[in-house]
């Protein structure tokens, strides 16, 4: 077993449960020095070959990135409260055709909006973990601009939408290709070998099966796309090699949100020591360890976890 993670679940609920007291102690600033905590806690004892990551991450980033991004929040729930008293300043209510159109704008530029700033984010918090992240002393990196991908990905959305979901594979496949061939450890640059034509099939299948299985086909054909792209990844002559089922990542993931509904959120930090002892079990490399020397590479990309903070997008 080439992967493993030596944390306990007691170390988990530990952190936790400190973060919880000194975040609501001091009204929410604590919670950038608790996920950096966490982070720290679960990278060091997150091991390859026997070499664990380390988490080079500091909560005044995560601070300063997410008071950059508060400021354009808050801009934009002020031209929301104001719409209304604007609406009747110039009369615009009496004009009903005017009044849909200008609503209709409005509501979806915040529906595009939302998915181009969600995809924003989740690239930015993705650059910033790996340029924080190091192996064997050696820095990851995710390089590509952050607005491309956030562009690309709405394209793609929307795409999916007037298709009905007919070239989903399509779309998966082109968003993975644009994250993985950013993506290096030092010097040495991540393979994906992952091709739409092999998801084409399942995916009309699943497809056609949405309604009569109340769209549960279509959750199992997305764990299927997980699946497919870990066992597409290599880096030099190590690949990455993950050995569960769909089927079984699918009950797996529902069991994870039954405890955590159930357990009313007190049970997330055993959710996260689950989802880690599921990687370690199911998750493997195979090859030449010799092969991974690299060099570091000199990157400038960064990224920020501000707008991932804001809206909490974080796996950890």
């Amino acid at each position: 077993m080439n992967i493993q993670y030596t944390g306990n679940v007691g170390s988990h609920f530990l952190i936790s449960i400190k973060n919880l007291l000194l975040t609501i102690l001091t009204f929410g600033i604590y919670r950038f020095w608790g996920k950096t905590n966490l982070r720290s806690y679960i990278w060091s004892h997150f091991e390859v070959y026997n070499h664990p990551f380390i988490y080079h991450g500091t909560a005044i980033e995560l601070l300063k990135a997410f008071l950059k991004v508060i400021l354009f929040y808050l801009l934009f729930v002020v031209v929301s409260e104001s719409l209304p008293w604007l609406i009747t300043i110039f009369g615009i209510y009496k004009k009903t055709t005017l009044l849909i159109v200008l609503a209709s704008i409005f509501y979806g530029g915040i529906f595009l909006g939302f998915i181009w700033i969600i995809e924003f984010a989740t690239y930015s918090k993705h650059q910033y973990l790996y340029s924080r992240t190091t192996w064997q002393g050696i820095r990851f990196s995710l390089k590509g601009e952050r607005t491309a991908y956030a562009n690309l990905a709405l394209v793609l959305s929307l795409k999916s939408l007037i298709t009905f979901g007919f070239k989903d594979h399509v779309y998966f496949i082109t968003k993975n290709q644009f994250i993985y061939k950013n993506t290096s450890w030092g010097n040495i640059p991540l393979i994906f070998t992952g091709n739409a034509k092999d998801l084409k099939r399942m995916s009309y299948n699943t497809l056609l099966l949405t309604i009569p299985t109340l769209y549960m086909s279509r959750i199992y054909f997305m764990v299927y796309c997980i699946r497919y792209a870990m066992n597409h990844l290599a880096m030099a002559d190590v690949k990455l090699k993950v050995t569960y089922t769909a089927p079984a990542l699918l009950r797996f993931s529902i069991a994870n949100l039954l405890i955590t509904v159930f357990s009313l959120g007190l049970a997330l930090p055993y959710v996260t020591y689950r989802q880690l002892k599921f990687m370690q079990k199911y998750y493997d490399v195979e090859g030449s360890q010799d092969s991974l020397s690299a060099e570091q590479s000199i990157d400038e990309t960064t990224g920020q976890d501000g707008a991932a903070a804001l809206f909490d997008i974080a796996d950890f």
